[in-house]
């Protein structure tokens, strides 16, 4: 048996009860492309700003795998 659902994005978050964040996102993405229009000649301000992003990134990700690890390793009493 399979069953296929149409559902949207937005449908998902509401069935989940989950927060509407698009407007976050919207100011976000907006605030963003403002800084990098005043920077489009300073490379070393870009490059900085990007570092700082994909290591954030990876800190989070990192973070990630160590909870997954803990959780599925068997507790040691």
């Amino acid at each position: 048996m399979k069953i296929e659902i149409e559902i949207q994005p937005e449908e998902v978050r509401e069935l989940f009860g989950l927060p509407d964040t698009s407007a976050v996102q919207k100011l976000f993405v907006d605030r963003i492309t403002d800084w990098a229009k005043l920077q489009h000649n300073d490379a070393d301000s870009v490059q900085q700003w990007m570092n700082a992003m994909f290591q954030g990134g990876r800190q989070s990700f990192e973070a990630y795998q160590d909870f997954l690890k803990n959780f599925t390793q068997p507790s040691q009493k």
